[in-house]
């Protein structure tokens, strides 16, 4: 039974491993590119029309991205933790038929 606790723990890493890439602000390391930093000025549009809307639709999506980010963050803690519990509880099965 001990393959499978580690084959739990191994998931498990894995998970942490994919939730910590999934940090919004990480995604901008070693990169030309940097993360928005406050609202979109329509200014950048030049004299476009709407550029106001047009600014403030970039920034929405920003926030979705963040947000995905964020609840795909949690999603990972909790498999994490579920194969966690998993795990342990494999091994106390195992100790305790063991006895």
């Amino acid at each position: 039974m001990d393959v499978h606790v580690q084959a739990l723990e191994e998931c498990a890493r894995q998970a942490l491993r994919v939730k910590n890439m999934l940090d919004f602000d990480d995604a901008f390391v070693n990169s030309d590119v940097t993360a928005p930093q406050g609202d979109t000025k329509s200014d950048i549009f030049g004299e476009l029309e709407g550029a106001g809307v047009l600014a403030a639709k970039i920034d929405a999506i920003w926030e979705s991205v963040r947000s995905e980010l964020g609840e795909g963050r949690n999603r990972m803690t909790n498999v994490e933790r579920a194969l966690g519990q998993v795990a342990s509880n494999f091994r106390g099965a195992e100790t305790g038929s063991g006895a």
